[in-house]
């Protein structure tokens, strides 16, 4: 049995009884048919179910029990967080990349560059174990031959627009950087260590912050936006920051309230929605999105 398949197989069990109560032998009939689908071997004996169950309790902090009275298992307890979503999110994934040949035709995939996962595991070590990074560094101002070689004290590592960023501290000035994972290459780990900032909180860090642009000498403000009917909708169901409050809604428009700092990743994410978006305050950023939209213009 691959660890993949149970991974699987762990997320199958899971959806089910998320809806309602199943026997083994109806969950094994679910197993068996998802099986013929990918081309995989997801259905088990009890055995194995039982230790798929303990899996899913210390993976997933899922909590599966039989009940006697109905001969069914159910999900007595879920104390469910941010990472274990992820994680099934990754295994879905995961699982709909390996789908079998027949089906594959039907999956169409974005052609993109790598995003520079490969260097996670490496990464995580030398956070953890408070090793010193040197990588080269490309960036997009920059003439494509000069790389720029960086040593870095590895700090954390953060998600913003489904990239992967490298939060360290620069041992050159010793100030706080971020680092696109698609841009770094030739990394390697040293044996040197380095103190740990044991003031450093990425979350307080970022918490105002729109992706990865922090500007520490910016202040967060409140922003009001107004959006169409229709582009609300979409910031509903995601939301622009965590800070999003909705102080209108109507058949004539969506209007929200952030507080946030308005860097440059902010605005280029206004000017994405085009004519959907229209800044209420503050005087600020709408002039600036003025600005911008003038230059624009003027490229016709």
């Amino acid at each position: 049995m691959s660890k993949l398949e149970s991974n699987i197989r762990q997320r199958i069990i899971i959806n089910c009884l998320r809806k309602k109560p199943f026997s083994f032998e109806e969950l094994d009939d679910v197993l068996t048919r998802r099986s013929d689908l990918d081309e995989r071997k997801y259905n088990c004996s009890e055995r194995t179910f039982q230790r798929e169950k303990n899996e899913i309790l210390s993976n997933y902090n899922i909590e599966i029990k039989f009940n006697k009275q109905t001969g069914k298992y159910e999900i007595v307890s879920e104390d469910w967080d941010e990472h274990s979503e992820r994680l099934m999110e990754s295994y879905d994934m995961i699982n709909a990349l390996n789908t079998g040949k027949s089906l594959s035709q039907h999956l169409y995939l974005e052609k993109r560059k790598p995003l520079g996962l490969e260097h996670i595991h490496g990464i995580l070590h030398a956070i953890k174990n408070q090793r010193l990074l040197s990588f080269n560094y490309k960036k997009y101002w920059y003439d494509v031959k000069n790389d720029l070689i960086r040593v870095v004290e590895p700090l954390a590592l953060k998600e913003s627009r489904y990239r992967w960023y490298l939060i360290a501290r620069d041992t050159t000035n010793q100030t706080i950087k971020t680092y696109g994972l698609d841009r770094i290459t030739n990394l390697e780990i040293s044996k040197r260590k380095f103190d740990p900032l044991n003031n450093y909180d990425i979350e307080t860090d970022f918490k105002n912050c729109f992706g990865i642009i922090n500007n520490e000498g910016t202040q967060p403000q409140k922003v009001i936006l107004s959006l169409t009917p229709q582009q609300g909708k979409y910031v509903k169901s995601l939301p622009l920051h965590s800070s999003q409050k909705e102080i209108l809604s109507s058949n004539e428009e969506y209007r929200i309230e952030l507080f946030i700092k308005p860097t440059y990743d902010f605005e280029m994410e206004i000017l994405s929605l085009g004519a959907n978006v229209k800044i209420i305050e503050p005087k600020s950023l709408k002039e600036s999105i003025k600005a911008k939209l003038k230059e624009a213009l003027e490229q016709y």
